[in-house]
Order: structure tokens, then sequence, then C-alpha cells
């Protein structure tokens, strides 16, 4: 199969949303009732020819809601070092361009829902790029730079490009990208009491304070389930495969769950979908 062939075979979106790309609507994040600031710590902004947001607008009649889907890009992680650094943010509003709420990727793409934003409150949401090292806070509002984002269309051809890196410079963002509301994304409450230390804790092996509970269910992660006993495993690179007969590309990845059971997850690019097979 042309590669081509196989871009356009691959789900982008979920087949009851529509697309569209309009920077004017983003309006460097200044809605009816909040402005999002965007700041960067110890690090630079995204600024070379292929860093900056990548951002696209998905819009669902039946949840009655708009998301912007935005991925912080950037050429290299500093700290650890690897090529390709992924930030994803998701700004969710009404039909009216009022923001209802943000989830932020709080550190290894863990989700975190900030809000409830009501009407004409014109309050601001100041979000920070620390490092960059594993996502985004919104408790380092005193200190770092604020930066203008430049905005890149998130089209196609670029979500094919980052999806089939044979590499961990693979991006993480799939059957989560495609549908901005499936489950296991969007915390079911809104964070209140965590702390910048709370974060630290997805980032060191042993955790220094106890874990937030709430938070480490969602993810922008996919996730798999062992076929035989449910455990749940969050899902990193997965390695990129060729169907022989119809050369269709796949991801595909063996894990054994910590109960012992080794099986295969598969993730379908045509349906945008995860499977789980026993081995």
């Amino acid at each position: 199969m042309k590669l081509s062939e196989n871009i356009a075979q691959f789900c982008y979106v979920n087949e009851n949303y529509s697309v569209f790309y309009d920077e004017k609507f983003v309006n460097d994040y200044n809605f009816k009732n909040l402005s999002i600031k965007l700041k960067f710590l110890l690090c630079g902004p995204p600024q070379s020819k292929e860093e900056g947001i990548y951002y696209r607008i998905i819009k669902s009649h039946e949840k009655k809601e708009i998301c912007i889907q935005n991925i912080i890009f950037y050429k290299k992680q500093k700290f650890p070092y690897h090529i390709h650094d992924f930030h994803p943010f998701y700004i969710y509003l009404d039909f009216q361009k009022n923001v209802k709420y943000v989830v932020i990727d709080d550190g290894h793409h863990f989700s975190k829902k900030l809000g409830p934003f009501r009407d004409l409150q014109n309050k601001d949401l100041i979000i920070t790029i620390f490092l960059p090292d594993h996502g985004l806070t919104n408790k380092l509002g005193s200190f770092g730079r604020l930066f203008k984002p430049r905005f890149i269309p998130l089209k196609p051809e670029t979500i094919f490009k980052w999806w089939t890196y044979n590499s961990m410079a693979q991006i993480k963002l799939r059957t989560k990208l495609i549908d901005p509301w499936s489950a296991g994304l969007i915390p079911r409450r809104f964070a209140s009491s965590d702390t910048i230390l709370s974060r630290i804790n997805y980032i060191i092996p042993l955790n220094i304070i106890p874990e937030n509970k709430m938070n480490k269910i969602y993810s922008f992660r996919d996730k798999s389930s062992c076929p035989i006993c449910g455990d749940v495993f969050l899902l990193d690179f997965m390695e990129v495969k060729m169907d022989k007969f119809t050369g269709n590309l796949f991801l595909q990845k063996k894990h054994r769950c910590k109960n012992g059971h080794p099986y295969l997850i598969k993730y379908d690019f045509k349906e945008g979908k995860i499977y789980n097979h026993s081995l």
C-alpha cells in the first residue's frame, strides 16, 4: 500500500464530529469569560519553524460543546533528553464561546480538569510549561515569562507523522485525539487542592506525597485492559507494524499484566480503536 493511501485510511476524528481551523476563533485564547495566558520556566518557548502550538477545533452537536485541541510541540525534550516533546491541553467551550473547563496534561499525560468558568467572569488562567519535562501546570502563575503562541493547524498529515514515528518520539495521543470527549480523559471533578508537588509524583519513581487517585484515573493516553483479569495499563510507545497482506499500518505491543497474564495490544489506525488479545 502506498504511503498516501495509508494516510487517507487513518481515522483522525470521530465521524459524529466536525473539524475546522480558524485562528480568529482561537483569538490568542481570549474568550468571552476567560483569558488563557501561557508562560515558560527554565526553558524557551517553542519557536523554531516546526515548533509551536498545533491546534484544531472540534464541534459536537450531541455534546453541545466545542473543543479546541492544542498540542505544544518541541523538537526535543531537555530533561530527560529525547527528540520531540508533546504537551496537550484541551479547551472546552459552549456554542456562545464561553469556556466551560480546560483539561491540561499535568505530568506524564495525566489529565487535570480546571474550572468551572462562568459567563462574564473575565478571569485569567495561567498555564506554565516547566523545563519542558512531562507536562503543564497551573500552579506557577507568579513565575516564568509570558509568550505569545505560534499557532499551526493540526492537519492529518502531521498527525500521521507523529503517530508513525517508530521510537519514543511517537505521540501518545490516539483515541483521545480522535475523540476529545472519550471516556477516561475528562475527570469528573475539578482540581482544587492539588499542589506542584503532586505532579512531581508523576516524574519520580517514589511518591513523596500520597497519590491523588482522582488524577491518576484520568489520562490523555490510551488504556488497555487485560482480557483475562481486567487489569488496566496506560500505554506509552507502541511499535509500528505493517500487515503483510494488506499493507495497512498498525501499532502493537506485547504486555504482561501485574497478575502475570500475557496479552497483545493493537491499535487499529483505520478504526481508531484499541484491541486486546490473550496470548
